[in-house]
């Protein structure tokens, strides 16, 4: 291999379990980036238009691909190490599930009876509301607008609109899991074969008027599990494929030189997963500051799941007080809420439930689960 092709594919990965890298705070800047986003479209008529607007918009969609390839990336590396696909579900069930659960009641019991009107033991007989519940912790209809809304707030079209992505990231753990246990996993060559195909798919769905069911479900299912199986291989192929600023510099001029084709929107999450791998793994001098930043606790999940509902009572609240926010104090107002908020869930809800899915995941009848081995035994 000659000089520059070795420096092209330097790897420039890091490790992930020595904590030394920047992906939590990355994963909460993303989190207040989807926030911002939102809050124009807290306080401003649907469709929001504009340049600030679209700029924003830009930058929330390229920073929930991110998510996704960030998830991609980090899961198959959980899978890999874990004992088997059963331990794996567990540790991932106890994981999402408890905040969502948690913070889908505060929804109902809180939320709900501020934007009806109604008394909360009023609200709370009622079967339409726990039909929502059932609708939101199932994903059947995660973005479903709470029963008896008289509040006319037009941001209330869904009580808790975010929880749309969470549907796809369980199919991605789903997936990874499905491979694993069926023995695909121990050929390093599936999850490349599975990403062209889901490539080749967006593109064809890109280049087609497709009229079948679920059209922007398609859509986002492929732009997705795009992102996704792109963390997964650039994991899975750390070794081969490095992260080097020549090879970041090729992904983005084939996002620039693809606008316009079916293959766009693929080049476009390649290269955001080339710079979010490489902005994580970025060294950092060894001062207090940056040691601060890279210990930040892991709010972003919190802060994703509970802006949107906090958004929407402090629209209540500012219906009541007469004030008028603007995109900018409705925001600021949101993440502060969403911090204070997300800060006793983690404390209170998220961390005992991880460490109570990691002693459930390592009990004999979790480990001895039938799996086989991510890779053939050498002889």
């Amino acid at each position: 291999m000659d000089r520059f092709t070795t420096r092209l594919l330097s790897s420039g990965h890091g490790r992930l379990e020595d904590q030394d890298n920047l992906f939590t705070p990355m994963r909460m800047a993303f989190a207040g980036i989807v926030l911002y986003a939102h809050a124009l479209m807290m306080v401003l008529p649907w469709p929001v238009l504009g340049a600030w607007a679209q700029m924003v918009d830009f930058a929330g969609q390229h920073a929930l691909n991110a998510f996704f390839v960030l998830s991609g990336y980090m899961i198959l590396a959980s899978l890999r190490a874990s004992r088997s696909v059963l331990a794996y579900a567990i540790n991932r069930c106890f994981r999402v599930f408890p905040l969502l659960i948690m913070v889908t009641l505060l929804t109902v019991m809180i939320v709900g009876p501020a934007l009806s009107g109604l008394a909360p033991v009023d609200y709370l007989a009622r079967p339409e509301s726990w039909a929502y519940f059932a609708g939101v912790i199932s994903q059947v209809h995660p973005t479903a607008a709470l029963p008896f809304d008289a509040s006319g707030l037009q941001a209330a079209q869904s009580a808790n609109a975010p929880l749309w992505t969470i549907r796809y990231e369980l199919m991605g753990y789903a997936g990874l899991g499905i491979l694993m246990l069926v023995g695909a996993l121990r050929f390093k060559w599936v999850l490349p074969l599975a990403l062209l195909a889901v490539i080749a798919a967006s593109a064809v769905f890109a280049n087609s008027a497709y009229a079948g069911p679920f059209p922007e479900g398609v859509e986002a299912g492929l732009r997705f599990a795009t992102g996704f199986l792109i963390g997964a291989v650039l994991w899975d192929w750390r070794e081969q494929v490095g992260l080097s600023w020549a090879l970041i510099a090729a992904s983005v001029l084939a996002a620039i030189a693809s606008i316009g084709t079916p293959f766009h929107q693929s080049f476009d999450i390649l290269a955001t997963a080339f710079i979010a791998l490489r902005l994580g793994y970025l060294k950092t001098p060894e001062n207090r500051v940056w040691q601060r930043i890279k210990g930040v606790e892991d709010l972003s999940y919190g802060i994703y799941i509970i802006h949107w509902p906090a958004g929407l009572m402090l629209m209540v609240l500012a219906g009541h007080i007469g004030w008028q926010p603007g995109s900018t104090s409705i925001a600021l107002a949101m993440t502060g809420v969403s911090i204070a908020l997300a800060w006793p869930l983690r404390v209170w809800v998220e961390r005992p439930f991880q460490t109570m899915g990691r002693k459930v995941a390592r009990g004999t009848w979790a480990v001895g689960a039938i799996s086989p081995p991510p890779f053939p035994k050498k002889a």
